[in-house]
């Protein structure tokens, strides 16, 4: 798939998803973050996830994002292009991204989000745009540029674009209330 909006727009969108996360994170309490069972949409139905969980879930898809770029420029598909269109593997990475950070304090998690989000925003904001509609030097089975990539993890549909919060979250001051 090739980007649906150029790269300045996807980093305007991509500010915005790191804007609304770090407001909840100002707004809710160490207890609210971690309470469990508080995520009620876009989760699988066994999941009784926490806001921490959360942040793990979308920790995941920004590492993944940013180690494809790095993969992209060595010459090599990283495996979470192909992984995110399977459901079965797709499934693996939203329980694992949980599962891989459970054991992080919330002050360790907290900070992963940060440093995660800063450093996909510095790649993304770095990329010309000559950088983000090139193509490939590997095979794909899709045609498909650089920022089309990205998409493809970050915001594989029904997610907004570069917006995965609202898919969780939905309406945040209606969240917080819930949790008081």
């Amino acid at each position: 798939m090739r980007a649906t909006v150029e790269r300045e727009e996807a980093l305007r969108l991509l500010k915005i998803e790191h804007q609304a996360v770090a407001a909840l994170i100002d707004e809710l309490t160490d207890e609210e973050m971690t309470r469990r069972g508080t995520i009620q949409h876009g989760m699988y139905y066994d999941q009784e996830c926490s806001f921490k969980d959360l942040l793990a879930h979308l920790i995941c898809y920004e590492f993944y994002t940013e180690e494809a770029i790095s993969e992209w420029r060595r010459d090599r598909q990283h495996w979470a292009i192909e992984a995110v269109r399977d459901p079965q593997r797709g499934r693996e990475i939203h329980y694992g991204g949980i599962a891989d950070r459970a054991s992080l304090s919330l002050a360790e998690q907290l900070d992963e989000y940060r440093a995660v989000s800063e450093a996909l925003e510095r790649e993304i904001g770095a990329m010309s745009a000559a950088d983000w509609r090139g193509a490939p030097s590997f095979p794909m089975a899709e045609v498909t540029d650089l920022g089309g990539m990205i998409e493809g993890i970050m915001a594989l549909p029904p997610r907004p674009l570069y917006r995965h919060l609202p898919v969780h979250v939905p309406d945040a001051a209606r969240y917080v209330n819930s949790l008081r």
